[in-house]
């Protein structure tokens, strides 16, 4: 049974990562791709820290519009995008806009 990235450590999360691009460079359709750059960006979450995301403004990688980032639950940041709408993703997916 394959761990949750939760478990893993930082070198396991890093093989994960390496093989869903391999899969990713192979994905014949769209939406294959779609789903496997949710997964490297959950497992890429695991390798960072939450206290490196403070509240602000910041880039969504894939989304043109800013995401004002409220606060970060685990590895998922919190917040809206547009007009007030509620939004989550990993924070791996995450650039701070100056």
């Amino acid at each position: 049974m394959k761990k949750l990235y939760s478990q893993m450590t930082e070198e396991e999360l890093e093989l994960e990562m390496k093989q869903i691009q391999e899969e990713m460079r192979l994905a014949q359709f769209p939406s294959q791709k779609a789903v496997l750059e949710r997964k490297y960006f959950t497992a890429k979450a695991y390798t960072l820290k939450a206290e490196d995301f403070p509240p602000g403004v910041y880039k969504v990688d894939g989304h043109q519009l800013p995401f004002e980032l409220e606060y970060v639950n685990g590895m998922m940041a919190w917040g809206t995008m547009g007009e007030d709408r509620e939004a989550s993703f990993p924070i791996s997916m995450l650039s701070r806009l100056l």
